[in-house]
């Protein structure tokens, strides 16, 4: 890729990659769903001295672990029932420690998934990867393959960067509302979130947020992260521009037939990375399949948890959840 290109990519992923701006109202419901199962909030520390935040739901089973617990919040916790969910902030996201930029990278963010498994004392483990993390989780079961299960990619981007990064974000540009945009970069030039980075950071998610979603109304339901230093945008920025030098032009293609575990790959009808991009991680695979949910764009966990939760419970039981399709 030219290198104007992956730096246009890295700018539009931190400002698209926002998070969406819960009320307070809609985190308290989502407190109260999860009321009924025990939770327990820890921190385990990297090989190289990185403190990462985790929670645990549920308190017997096997484990499930899934990175990003700053956009799951308790949205898995229906999946916890004789399981323990473990969701996760890798380095230099939500909770986590921050880490130096030339300690963010692929290869880091696998040793941070494998911390956890460890801190919980798992020796095996199932795991749901979702958006970036569908990819990453990928290689940490291509690498370990004597510690996954079963590995849902949810709402992943494609197996390779190109031509799927560059389609993803022209979508979701296109998605953009252009003079809601312009009003904020004004807003910004002026000088109105100078020394207001958590401000800054909500009000970019109000923009960058509805091209992400399949009804925008949803994204009052999805955490607010704006209170974490991690998630403000010059600090994204630049972790993103070290994460993607890192797996600039990935292409795991000739690499998938080594993962034999059963996969299922969950792609929502109006998500910004593409179908055929999705399609490539199933097809021609013996233990993959790829499961199309309606009415959903980038997080069907909660834009068609109807659907998305049974359909995961389902796989993890060890059966392939109705509608789930091989492609030969």
């Amino acid at each position: 890729m030219r290198k104007s290109s992956f730096q246009r990519i890295v700018a539009l992923v931190a400002a698209c990659f926002a998070p969406a701006t819960a009320s307070r109202a809609a985190q308290s419901m989502a407190v109260q769903v999860s009321a009924a199962v025990p939770v327990q909030e820890k921190f385990a520390t990297t090989p190289d001295g990185v403190r990462l935040y985790y929670r645990v739901a549920g308190s017997d089973g096997p484990y499930v672990i899934a990175p990003f617990a700053l956009y799951h919040g308790s949205s898995l916790d229906p999946l916890a029932k004789g399981r323990r969910i473990v969701t996760y902030d890798p380095r230099g996201r939500g909770r986590s420690m921050a880490a130096p930029l030339d300690r963010v990278s692929l290869d880091y963010l696998l040793t941070d998934l494998d911390t956890v498994r460890q801190a919980v004392g798992a020796e095996r483990v199932s795991i749901i990867g979702w958006s970036g993390a569908g990819m990453e989780t990928f290689v940490y079961t291509l690498r370990n393959p004597e510690r996954v299960d079963r590995l849902v990619q949810l709402a992943p981007v494609a197996p390779r960067f190109e031509p799927y990064g560059t389609t993803m974000m022209q979508d979701r540009d296109a998605r953009t509302d252009k003079a809601a945009r312009a009003a904020l970069q004004a807003r910004v030039n002026s000088g109105e979130f100078r020394g207001k980075s958590a401000e800054l950071c909500r009000a970019r998610a109000v923009v960058s947020g509805p091209p992400l979603l399949f009804d925008p109304s949803i994204q009052l339901t999805i955490p607010d992260v704006c209170d974490s230093a991690n998630e403000h945008p010059d600090t994204i920025g630049a972790y993103f521009g070290a994460l993607f030098a890192s797996i600039d032009g990935y292409d795991w293609r000739d690499e998938l037939a080594q993962v034999k575990i059963p996969r299922l790959v969950v792609h929502g009808v109006r998500d910004n990375i593409p179908l055929a991009g999705n399609e490539e991680w199933v097809r021609g695979q013996a233990d993959a399949r790829l499961l199309i949910v309606g009415r959903t764009g980038h997080f069907p966990q909660y834009e068609n948890p109807a659907v998305t939760l049974p359909a995961i419970d389902r796989f993890l039981s060890g059966d392939w959840p109705p509608g789930a399709k091989a492609l030969p």
